[in-house]
């Protein structure tokens, strides 16, 4: 399950999914897990800061414009918009099956407990059963 892994393990997923560039990115912003990702409204904010601390992976992740403007390297965005899209299917698919377990658990334990206490509608379920 992606969403219990941290620190060496997420980062490992990451590298093998979108690459060691968006893995330098991440421990730069200590994002060390799926949730803390999906919890990261843009994960290329902290490139708009001048810093010392960020001015390498600035050299590694982005072309500069004679301007100055810095712009995220496309094979770098586009790795990154396809991991967080797989998680957030990978979440919804997981929401999704503990929903339904859990629906199917509270199904059962209505039928079970309620149709004894009621043998009219239990009659009734079996008869359009049939």
């Amino acid at each position: 399950d992606i969403f219990e892994l941290v620190d060496r393990k997420f980062y490992d997923v990451v590298k093998s999914v979108a690459g060691e560039s968006l893995v330098k990115i991440l421990k730069m912003q200590l994002i060390n897990s799926a949730g803390k990702l999906l919890n990261t409204p843009d994960v290329f904010a902290f490139l708009n800061f001048d810093s010392e601390e960020t001015d390498a992976i600035k050299l590694e992740s982005c072309f500069k414009s004679k301007t100055g403007q810095l712009v995220v390297k496309p094979g770098i965005q586009s790795s990154s918009s396809y991991l967080i899209k797989l998680l957030k299917k990978a979440l919804r698919q997981k929401q999704e099956s503990t929903s339904k377990e859990n629906n199917d658990n509270y199904q059962n334990d209505i039928t079970d407990e309620f149709l004894d206490n009621h043998p009219l509608l239990k009659s009734l379920i079996k008869w359009f059963q049939l």
